[in-house]
């Protein structure tokens, strides 16, 4: 978006602001911040399972969707991408998991990763476009505030996106292993998902390596069974087969 125009008044540069289709892109962003937040607090209250509970569950993914769903457009619009490149971009993968957790039980566990991108973009998007609009300096005690926060925090609560992802593979598995409702489709779209963050995002490699190193330090207890430690170890060698055969990605979007 161009710097807003000296000459023009403040309204003025508010509806010119609105009108455009990065600011839908924010909208939805903070509606996700929205629906997760009532969410949150309805699970807080105990009722998780409300119609008032369900709407904002529902209006988060709902929003989480059309968010990704410009940036693809954004991206695409002028081009004629394959299936494959589709399917290795970072946002098609995300829109895909968001659109499962749409149609699925509502389930906290799905929120935290996704709410906590959607805060960085809507502080970027504030500093950048929102307090430029208002007339509020680039140099601003509040804008260096918004960029040192995003400078310091950005990769930390990246790399907690990547532990709360295996983390909600794991409560998928163990739905899974219980035979709940819809688990297995979960976990076969869920894990697929995983596999391809595995090998596109640095985050998530360190994440898995860093889970690897300290269950190993757990097996190798001289009080775990062998039959334990012998099953992590198949474990580990079905994972990293698994890891293997994913063609290495050729897409990469932002």
């Amino acid at each position: 978006m161009a710097p807003p125009s000296p000459n023009a008044t403040k309204s003025q540069r508010v509806l010119r602001l609105v009108k455009t289709l990065q600011f839908t892109w924010f909208t939805g962003h903070v509606f996700v911040l929205l629906g997760v937040f009532f969410y949150a607090l309805s699970t807080i209250k105990f009722a998780p399972g409300t119609k008032w509970a369900r709407f904002w569950y529902r209006e988060t993914f709902v929003s989480v969707i059309v968010t990704y769903g410009i940036v693809l457009y954004r991206t695409y619009k002028s081009s004629s991408p394959t299936t494959t490149a589709l399917l290795r971009d970072d946002n098609v993968q995300y829109m895909i998991i968001a659109l499962l957790w749409l149609i699925s039980k509502p389930l906290l566990a799905t929120l935290p990763a996704f709410a906590i991108y959607s805060f960085f973009h809507v502080l970027t998007y504030t500093r950048t476009n929102v307090l430029p609009t208002m007339g509020v300096l680039p140099n601003s005690p509040v804008a260096t505030k918004i960029q040192s926060f995003v400078d310091n925090y950005n990769d930390k609560f990246t790399r907690a996106v990547a532990n709360l992802e295996l983390v909600l593979l794991v409560r998928i598995f163990l739905d899974a292993l219980f035979w709940r409702k819809g688990s297995w489709i979960s976990l076969l779209v869920y894990g697929s998902f995983m596999r391809l963050r595995f090998e596109q995002s640095a985050f998530t490699k360190l994440a898995v390596r860093n889970w690897e190193v300290r269950i190993d330090s757990l097996i190798a207890h001289p009080t775990v069974p062998a039959f334990v430690k012998n099953g992590w170890t198949q474990v580990k060698a079905f994972l990293k087969g698994a890891s293997k055969n994913t063609p290495a990605p050729e897409a990469k979007t932002e």
